[in-house]
């Protein structure tokens, strides 16, 4: 197959595995207006955490450089913690098909549950852009604004009594990641929110299984898993298959970064076709190299950090 024919089911999955980890949340509509965001410093007082980096292959192709880090803090009152995920399009992919993406959350978490407090993502495709904000107040209430604006119809397919307590994407994915490192189990069911459309994130837990590594994918060894389902709530369109049909198989092992196992290895399922991001690179939270290589290409302004 060549990378023609193949491009329209690469384009499909990597869209889709984009939405799968929380980033490709809020966009104006189906058509080519999707998101690009600031992306904070690491936090001054972080004392745990990490930084991640997945290459994702889908048709035979690598399409996709995924950058996830987060930081956690333990000062004062509220254990913080600060998320920041960036992705772009790589390889032969990114030369015909330039995208990129940024995302990032903070709020507080403390014994398994997460308040987040603002939520920023934008997107760039095609040469046009959109941001997304989300804020949350003390009680409970959030404001959503966005570039372009939403229109009310949109908004309005939400019934608000389905909002309260549900979060952002970016926060969802930190929940799950966060709740398969300290307590080595997958969260069973996480409410989220992008500001158009409500749905459930489920995770229940799959056999452990080895890994081989190969030239795309160095890590070796046992590894605990959790499959990861979507349940739509509100504000699809129901000739869309947004989040439908959609598995995701993720593989944590303990690689050395605090506070516990990461994913290593997520295999998508998707009804364009399988996508697969496997763990390249991991630093701790001051930024020491613990598992892959650096890369030829990573210079200081490139890291998601």
């Amino acid at each position: 197959m060549t990378i023609w024919n193949a491009l329209p089911k690469v384009v499909a999955t990597a869209a889709v595995f984009a939405l799968s980890v929380g980033a490709l949340p809020a966009a104006a509509d189906d058509s080519d207006e999707q998101a690009m965001a600031p992306v904070d410093a690491t936090q001054q007082d972080a004392t745990e955490g990490f930084a991640l980096t997945y290459d994702v292959y889908t048709g035979g192709f690598r399409a996709i450089r995924f950058d996830f880090a987060v930081d956690l803090s333990d000062s004062g009152a509220d254990p913080g913690y600060e998320t920041r995920i960036r992705l772009r399009t790589s390889g032969i992919i990114g030369a015909l098909f330039n995208w990129s993406l940024e995302a990032s959350s903070t709020g507080d978490w403390r014994d398994g549950e997460i308040a987040p407090e603002k939520y920023r993502t934008a997107n760039i495709w095609r040469s046009r852009q959109r941001k997304v904000a989300i804020d949350y107040a003390d009680d409970g209430t959030r404001t959503v604004t966005a570039e372009p604006a939403y229109g009310e119809d949109d908004i309005k397919l939400v019934d608000p009594a389905l909002i309260p307590g549900a979060v952002d994407p970016t926060t969802a994915v930190t929940a799950l990641v966060l709740t398969s490192a300290m307590d080595g189990a997958c969260r069973p069911r996480t409410a989220v929110y992008d500001g158009r459309r409500r749905y459930d994130a489920n995770m229940e837990a799959l056999p452990p299984r080895d890994l081989k590594p190969s030239s795309a994918a160095p890590f070796e060894g046992r590894v605990a898993g959790c499959r990861l389902t979507f349940e739509r709530i509100a504000g699809f369109k129901p000739d869309r298959k947004r989040l439908q049909d959609l598995e995701v198989a993720i593989w944590l092992a303990d690689i050395g970064v605090e506070p516990g196992q990461v994913p290593v290895r997520l295999e998508l399922s998707t009804p364009w076709g399988d996508g697969f991001a496997h763990l390249v690179r991991a630093r701790t939270v001051d930024g020491v190299l613990v598992f892959g290589a650096v890369d030829d290409d990573e210079g200081e302004d490139e890291k998601v950090r």
